[in-house]
């Protein structure tokens, strides 16, 4: 496995709170890792630290063994495209203007917007499937269309690498699988390296190449999930009894909870005929 970001004897936290403490940790080049865990494990804290919005106390991130702190900010910029919780959208920019915005880095005093820059905006939208809504505005858009831009964006960088923080968090089921089917065509057509934190386990399992487990801060386990995600692990990260069964659509493995004596609810007994509310 060759590793495009890694981390070495990596701290970080925010104000007097560490939240992750000497962690070392390698994502595969070319795959879909996922990084999974309760909430305030630290999913988010490293993300931010891998993507360089959070500089870390010590330790380092590495960008193909090189120390991201000692790299341009314009060089990150081309090649990791970082789509934090719930970017603000500016008000009645449109779907073209904010895809756009992400050719920002290949811009200088001397070289505004270029045929390039078009056709890499073009290319931008029809990957993420958006080309009919260029002339809408963003705030008019359901939430699955809005993540959509919002990724357009970060392809319009046109980077080696996806960092997104939750890309799913608000999202209908339907939405959650349109943008988790888009990260993958990245990734299997395009030959992107995606890194993504999610809450489902689930839709992990389904659709990572790598994941990432962490709990507390730190990492349990990480690797393809058929081969790491077993039912002690979900028990030592989530604290959760379950089974696990193979996906029968994809045969990934699928989590089961089990059932305890409070959510084993029985069936309701139906009311008696022409029993009404009231006489109850």
């Amino acid at each position: 496995m060759t590793a495009m970001l890694s981390t070495r004897d990596l701290v970080a936290g925010y104000e007097t709170r560490t939240v992750l403490d000497g962690l070392d940790l390698d994502l595969p080049a070319d795959a879909f890792t996922v990084i999974v865990g309760p909430n305030a494990c630290g999913k988010s804290t490293l993300l931010r630290t891998m993507a360089r919005l959070l500089t870390p106390r010590r330790g380092a991130v590495l960008l193909d063994g090189t120390a991201i702190r000692d790299l341009p900010t314009r060089e990150v910029a081309r090649r990791l495209g970082v789509l934090p919780q719930s970017p603000l959208v500016p008000e009645g920019i449109t779907v073209a203007d904010l895809v756009g915005r992400g050719r920002q880095p290949y811009q200088r005093w001397w070289r505004q917007w270029s045929a390039e820059d078009g056709r890499a905006v073009e290319a931008a939208l029809a990957m993420a499937d958006v080309t009919e809504l260029a002339d809408r505005p963003v705030d008019t858009l359901s939430g699955g269309q809005r993540q959509r831009v919002w990724i357009a964006m970060t392809l319009a960088q046109d980077t080696e690498a996806l960092l997104l923080d939750e890309p799913t968090t608000f999202l209908d089921l339907a939405h959650q699988v349109e943008v988790l089917d888009l990260l993958h065509r990245l990734r299997a057509e395009r030959g992107r390296t995606v890194v993504a934190v999610l809450h489902d386990l689930n839709q992990a399992a389904r659709y990572a190449d790598h994941l990432v487990a962490m709990r507390a801060g730190a990492v349990v386990a990480a690797g393809p999930p058929r081969e790491i995600l077993t039912v002690d692990l979900v028990r030592d990260v989530f604290g959760l009894d379950c089974v696990v069964v193979p996906c029968p659509v994809t045969g990934a493995p699928l989590v089961v909870p089990a059932l305890t004596h409070t959510s084993a609810v029985p069936a309701a007994t139906p009311a008696p005929a022409g029993a009404s509310v009231g006489d109850a």
